[in-house]
């Protein structure tokens, strides 16, 4: 059986970084902390129109701010583990990607089936939403509009 330091030295992370993985990794701080920011911002606008919106719109804001944390805080992590060589504060900036991500992801699964279920309900009572626009009298016909 291991011991608990012979498991930890086999899973340590050791990277070495030229200056131009230097320069990508200082990059990717700046824009994951300029979008974490962004998002909070965006959440912030979000939840403020929950009187006009109501409570999705509050939801929405949530946990839009509750991603760009997320960003914000690895961009952190990842900052101090570039300039101390930390693997733990690399792990955690790892973690926080990981949940964004995961969040993100899911929020798009949603998205797309909510998208499916909006045009298979159109595709159901298309028929239905034609004859109730065409009660109004409008000639939608396009021999009107040649002539």
């Amino acid at each position: 059986m291991m011991e608990p330091n012979q498991i930890a030295a086999e899973n340590s992370l050791n990277y070495n970084l030229d200056s131009f993985g230097l320069l990508t990794l200082d990059k990717l701080v700046k824009w994951t902390k300029f979008v974490g920011i962004m998002n909070i911002i965006t959440g912030a606008m979000y939840c403020l129109t929950i009187l006009i919106f109501s409570i999705p719109t509050f939801i929405m804001g949530v946990i839009t701010i509750i991603m760009g944390t997320k960003l914000t805080n690895a961009a952190s992590h990842l900052q101090f583990a570039v300039h101390n060589k930390d693997s733990i504060s690399f792990t955690t900036a790892m973690d926080h990607f990981r949940s964004y991500f995961l969040i993100n992801g899911v929020l798009l699964i949603i998205t797309i089936s909510f998208i499916a279920l909006c045009l298979i309900f159109f595709s159901f009572f298309f028929g239905s939403i034609m004859d109730i626009l065409n009660e109004s009298g409008f000639d939608y016909s396009l021999s009107r509009v040649i002539t």
